[in-house]
């Protein structure tokens, strides 16, 4: 039934495209909102403000959604679940964008992939580079990072712990970013990030160069201070590592071989989704994910 439901959603996303939404839920942030309007709030111990502002509503969205399952011989609940993924993978909406980036470097735009770089793709605390190969490669980071949060993080959740797991990855994003100068608040995320970056840390290793990326991932395997975004870089770029081109000097060669390597980096991604889909479609046939 899971896999079911994850072909639903993204054979609705193929064929009728969502609304683009930016990284921050405004429904998250209303939440948040309310709740630091409660006495001494930032007083409150860091765990105990994680379990109100994160855990309670999980337990309490998922408890609801447990008692709809009875109801419509369990269609409601499905179509909830449905809902919920939507809404939450449909933050990832990349495509257009991505696509107006990737057209302005095969026309040798430089200025007008670095205004859509800068306004759309790269880290927004993270200011974009004039330098051509620089700025493809923050753009590149920046997408593996987004893909993996908004994708892969919440897809690999669902499938462990249901509607439970979604919930709980989706809250702790929210709330890592909602208070990004809290040090502290990026902690919860990143222990549940950790088992699975490095999964899929593992397949970009498989679906490129393993010899060169399985060493690189191997020396993050029980790191538990480098971030999520530095470990997928660094693993699927080795994986890469033999199909890369030195930049040539005039303008528009450069902007087509950074088009080039952004395009590859795009098929090591789609054959990436590729091996998981197969893996979670081979489980729920063999009844582990139903």
């Amino acid at each position: 039934m899971k896999f079911l439901v994850l072909f639903v959603v993204l054979l609705w996303q193929q064929r009728f495209p969502l609304p683009h939404r930016s990284t921050s839920s405004r429904t998250f942030a209303w939440w948040l909102k309310q709740v630091e309007r409660l006495p001494r709030f930032m007083n409150w111990h860091r765990h105990f403000r994680y379990s109100v502002v994160v855990v309670l509503p999980v337990v309490t969205i998922t408890a609801a959604m447990l008692l709809a399952d009875p109801y419509a011989f369990g269609l409601l609940s499905v179509l909830l679940k449905i809902l919920v993924l939507l809404y939450v993978l449909s933050h990832i909406s990349i495509g257009k964008h991505l696509e107006a980036y990737r057209s302005d470097l095969k026309k040798g735009d430089t200025q007008g992939a670095y205004h859509c770089a800068d306004q759309y793709l790269a880290v927004p605390e993270v200011r974009v580079s004039d330098d051509l190969t620089t700025m493809n490669h923050q753009v590149i980071r920046a997408l593996l990072h987004r893909w993996f949060e908004f994708f892969f993080l919440m897809v690999f959740w669902y499938m462990v712990a249901d509607i439970a797991g979604i919930l709980l990855a989706w809250f702790s994003l929210q709330y890592a970013r909602a208070t990004h100068c809290d040090a502290q608040g990026w902690r919860y995320l990143h222990w549940i990030e950790w088992i699975p970056v490095r999964l899929l840390g593992l397949t970009y290793a498989l679906a490129g160069d393993f010899l060169r990326a399985f060493p690189v991932l191997h020396s993050y395997l029980w790191d538990r201070t480098t971030h999520s975004a530095d470990v997928l870089y660094r693993v699927a770029n080795e994986s890469l590592a033999g199909q890369s081109v030195t930049m040539s000097c005039p303008v528009d060669e450069s902007a087509e071989e950074a088009a080039a390597e952004l395009d590859r980096w795009q098929r090591l991604h789609i054959r990436s989704l590729s091996v998981w889909m197969v893996i979670i479609a081979t489980a729920t046939v063999g009844g582990y994910l139903l």
